[in-house]
């Protein structure tokens, strides 16, 4: 069985317009986040835009990048879709600053378009 290419392309345009925000305005990820999202990053549970924005604009560095090695997607009961991201974190520009990640997101179908409902985060550490 294949994955469904509209899934796919759902998942990977949600996964390149999050990073964008992330990337240039994290304050700008409250457009995103709905009132009923939660945030696990890294152990720290979050629910909600405010406190999840929050927690994101505070992080203790200013720019990122990353590289992405994977985007898979799946189309969920209810439906929706789950998509892990897998990649290289860079973290102000900084060589010596790269930290792999995986970033899973839940997105819950809403009259034609999708809400991220769940959102976790991990760096990969040796």
């Amino acid at each position: 069985m294949q994955v469904d290419p509209q899934v796919a392309a759902v998942g990977k345009q949600f996964v390149e317009h999050y990073y964008g925000i992330f990337d240039s305005n994290r304050a700008g990820l409250g457009q995103i986040y709905q009132q009923q999202s939660t945030l696990t990053w890294e152990g720290k549970f979050l629910v909600g835009v405010e406190k999840i924005v929050s927690h994101l604009v505070e992080l203790p560095f200013k720019q990122t990048n990353r590289k992405i090695n994977s985007i898979d997607c799946q189309q969920t009961y209810q439906p929706g879709i789950m998509i892990t991201v897998t990649g290289t974190l860079i973290i102000d520009g900084e060589a010596k600053n790269q930290l792999k990640f995986v970033q899973v997101f839940n997105l819950a179908s809403n009259n034609g378009s999708f809400l991220l409902i769940n959102d976790f985060f991990r760096l990969v550490l040796d």
